[in-house]
């Protein structure tokens, strides 16, 4: 019932009409994003999924023999494009439209004070690096098997108030 079509005259700003090759579609790119958000994907996920869920293809208007953009576009979209600063009016611009046509019946929003985990918290560097870590050794697992069975087993161990390496 939304109309995501604002997107693209939210960012003609960020476009060249004249020099480059022709973008992908800044709506379908938003409602990648979109999807990402709420399902919480990484960007290859996100468009892995969306290859073979007829759902989400129908959402991005897509149909199923169409191909999908390059993971990266996403993160370019997400940063070059939309940007920080303009995610405040699509919000508000999405809001505006589900009160319009009846989705919400008030346009306060009431927060509870039930704890829960932000997504854009910060994460801790160390937290990071040991994500980084773990996605790597998973990812030179599934290549490389017999390199990873060569490599060192580092357990984890915890020495005062933080974790290190042995």
């Amino acid at each position: 019932m939304v109309d995501f079509s604002f997107i693209n005259e939210l960012v003609k700003e960020s476009y060249c009409v004249f020099y480059g090759r022709p973008a992908n579609e800044p709506e379908l790119l938003f409602r990648l994003l979109f999807l990402q958000f709420l399902y919480n994907l990484l960007d290859e996920r996100v468009i892995e999924d969306s290859q073979y869920n007829l759902a989400y293809k129908w959402f991005l208007g897509l149909n199923p023999e169409d191909t999908l953009p390059d993971p990266s576009q996403l993160s370019r979209f997400r940063v070059h494009r939309l940007g920080a600063n303009q995610v405040e009016k699509v919000l508000e611009h999405i809001v505006k439209q589900c009160v319009e046509k009846g989705l919400l019946k008030s346009n306060a929003i009431i927060i509870d004070s039930t704890p829960t985990i932000a997504n854009a918290a910060k994460e801790k560097p160390l937290d990071v690096l040991k994500k980084a870590s773990n996605r790597l050794l998973k990812g030179v697992k599934k290549q490389h098997s017999r390199l990873y069975e060569k490599l060192p087993k580092f357990p984890m161990k915890k020495k005062r108030d933080s974790f290190c390496i042995i």
